[in-house]
């Protein structure tokens, strides 16, 4: 019986140790790139977050406020419009102020069945669009501040350090 002999072409057109260096070398950098550290926050739509050069990363956070130009959000549920918010005198923004005490008093519920301490101050997030006035911003805070979230810590991008 003869064997069939291969025939090898003499050009070929890619080495295969050129691409699994390269195919190494990109998941090495990929690798590198990724952030595991902190929490996955989801940008609300048509928000500019301001940018921050902090490089401390907030504790686990059950609740989340969005100010944009149109409404202030409460875990994804329209409050009030933020020109009623911006037009108000008062600092305590009522509406809102009733939905977060709503939550603090949820949230020591489940403490307390937990076993653990109830009067620790709440954390919460604030992602604030970075054209909003700081008027309105202050007064979301104070309103945070008076429904017992007193650990607020708010959403930004995170500046490079080869960025200007």
């Amino acid at each position: 019986m003869a064997r069939k002999m291969r025939k090898y072409s003499e050009d070929v057109p890619f080495s295969l140790t050129s691409m699994m260096d390269m195919m190494t070398i990109i998941l090495v950098f990929l690798i590198k790139n990724m952030d595991a550290e902190g929490q996955l926050i989801t940008q609300a739509e048509n928000l500019i977050l301001p940018i921050s050069t902090s490089k401390v990363q907030p504790k686990e956070v059950s609740l989340s406020v969005v100010v944009d130009a149109g409404y202030v959000v409460v875990d994804n549920q329209k409050i009030i419009p933020t020109p009623d918010v911006m037009a108000q005198e008062d600092l305590l923004i009522a509406k809102v102020d009733s939905v977060l005490k709503e939550r603090r008093a949820t949230e020591r519920d489940h403490a307390l069945r937990a076993g653990l301490p109830a009067d620790e101050a709440g954390n919460i997030i604030i992602q604030i669009d970075k054209n909003i006035p700081y008027d309105v911003m202050y007064k979301v805070m104070a309103t945070c501040g008076f429904s017992g979230y007193t650990n607020i810590s708010f959403a930004v991008m995170m500046k490079n350090g080869g960025e200007e």
